[in-house]
């Protein structure tokens, strides 16, 4: 993290206008606090429920359609355009959380202006990333190396992807102008519509059809999100003043290694994906993705509580507060694995009917492996805090090289396990168990850097800003 000079006092500007400090002084302040963050989680975890929900329903409903194999020829065509992103295409949105903020102490309208410039990078990485995947699978169907089915599916699929690039960046801009309850309904919405149009498109045209529609909503959505972002982070952080923009310092290596555990850590889900579909053939990712799915949900529905932690965690590291950054990481736990553990136990019992329901009888031989990645699924909950804590503490590293051992084991297995087995079913079981195993000891591992990361701190009321730097008018003030 930057060093700047200590303030001898009180608490600085923004944390005497935050949450945590109106708690500390009226049990007023303390309910309206608890009433915003129950709120925002009820609006972000909807969005998310209704997210997976409709994904879900448009996965069955396409391998019903299509059947296995030509359900997981879409799946692995996603999969392809999605870890060339993972390769091309750098986040920013990490970076933007941590340095608009500071970046908007220096000025009024300094904050507006660093995202805007950081958001047009992220729009131009995408359209170049794009356009050299285009090239890349038009030459592939050129020389042969696809059929030209595949063209059309692999062709589209990259369209959608990139079309999609900029809404990392652009849900950024709401937490920074702490407006995630809007972010949560707007995503519901987009959700809703986008679902119906692709359901549409695929039951009209097929494989193609469906894929052409995620293309457009995938603009829509993003032409939509992008427009929010940038009028809300402008009504709070002011319009850009005029001059030449100076890079933060720090910025870039935050830059480069925040990207980086983003793409390994979506890496590894998409890894899996492609690697099966090289492996296995198509069959084989249709069953991981079915088995995986109550899975999904879970996570989607303890996300929100990571997003909502970063702001809580960057304060609390910023003034040295070890004990404030334990208590947030643990309360989570405890909370998230709670809920994880019925998750579990109840969805033992239905997990058949449900999946002979949704995805028709012919799945329902994936029940144990659903449970059992559900359960891992669940182990991860209980550390939801991983995924913001190394880099609201100004480690990002961390993250990385944990996220790196972690894909690189999960891939060898699924590498393993499919020169084992040859039939989807067994395949599928086995990745769950060794996946299970993987999560315990990814669980433990983590707190173990918590232990570590907190005691770098010290409980000593000290402030990260300069003693005559007061808050513009217009400062930010991030969700807590």
């Amino acid at each position: 993290m930057n060093e700047v000079p200590k303030q001898q006092g009180g608490p600085p500007p923004s944390l005497a206008n935050s949450p945590d400090s109106a708690a500390e002084f009226s049990g007023r302040g303390r309910k309206r606090s608890w009433q915003r963050h129950l709120r925002t989680f009820g609006s972000l975890t909807a969005a998310s429920q209704v997210e997976s929900a409709l994904s879900f329903a448009t996965t069955a409903t396409l391998v019903r359609l299509v059947g296995s194999a030509g359900a997981g020829e879409v799946l692995f065509a996603q999969s392809m355009a999605t870890a060339w992103f993972l390769l091309c295409d750098p986040r920013f949105e990490d970076a933007q959380q941590r340095f608009v903020p500071s970046e908007q102490l220096r000025g009024h309208g300094r904050g507006t202006r660093l995202y805007l410039r950081l958001f047009r990078l992220d729009v131009a990485a995408g359209v170049l990333a794009t356009a050299v995947g285009v090239v890349a699978t038009v030459a592939a169907a050129a020389i042969g190396w696809i059929s030209d089915e595949r063209f059309w599916l692999f062709l589209l699929a990259v369209l959608a992807a990139g079309a999609a690039t900029p809404s990392g960046s652009a849900s950024a801009g709401f937490a920074i102008a702490d407006q995630l309850s809007r972010l949560g309904a707007i995503r519901l919405l987009l959700a809703v519509l986008g679902s119906l149009v692709t359901v549409g498109a695929l039951l009209v045209a097929g494989p193609v059809g469906y894929l052409a529609a995620t293309v457009a909503t995938a603009l829509v959505s993003t032409s939509v999100l992008t427009a929010g972002a940038c009028r809300w982070v402008r009504e709070a952080c002011g319009s850009p003043p005029a001059g030449r923009a100076v890079t933060p310092s720090g910025l870039m290596p935050f830059l480069l290694k925040s990207s980086a555990t983003g793409s390994v850590s979506l890496a590894s889900d998409t890894g899996v994906s492609v690697l099966a579909g090289l492996l296995g053939g198509p069959t084989l990712v249709t069953y991981l993705k079915i088995a995986n799915a109550p899975g999904r949900l879970f996570s989607s529905f303890v996300s929100p509580v990571a997003t909502q932690l970063y702001p809580r965690l960057a304060r609390a590291g910023a003034t040295g507060r070890r004990a404030a950054v334990m208590r947030d990481a643990l309360r989570s736990s405890a909370l998230t694995g709670g809920i994880g553990a019925v998750a579990v136990v109840t969805t033992a019992g239905v997990i058949s009917a449900l999946i002979g329901l949704v995805y028709g009888p012919d799945y329902t031989v994936l029940s144990t492996s659903a449970v059992v990645l559900l359960a891992g699924s669940a182990l991860r909950g209980t550390v939801v805090w991983c995924k913001v804590l190394p880099s609201a503490l100004g480690r990002p590293g961390i993250r990385l090289t944990f996220l790196t051992v972690e894909g690189v084991c999960q891939l060898g297995m699924l590498i393993g396990v499919t020169q084992v087995w040859s039939n989807a079913e067994s395949t599928a079981l086995a990745f769950a168990w060794g996946s299970l195993g993987l999560m315990c000891l990814s669980a433990v591992g983590w707190f173990v850097v918590l232990r570590h990361l907190a005691g770098t701190l010290s409980d000593a009321n000290t402030s990260p800003w300069p003693g005559r730097l007061k808050a513009p008018r217009g400062a930010v003030r991030q969700e807590s």
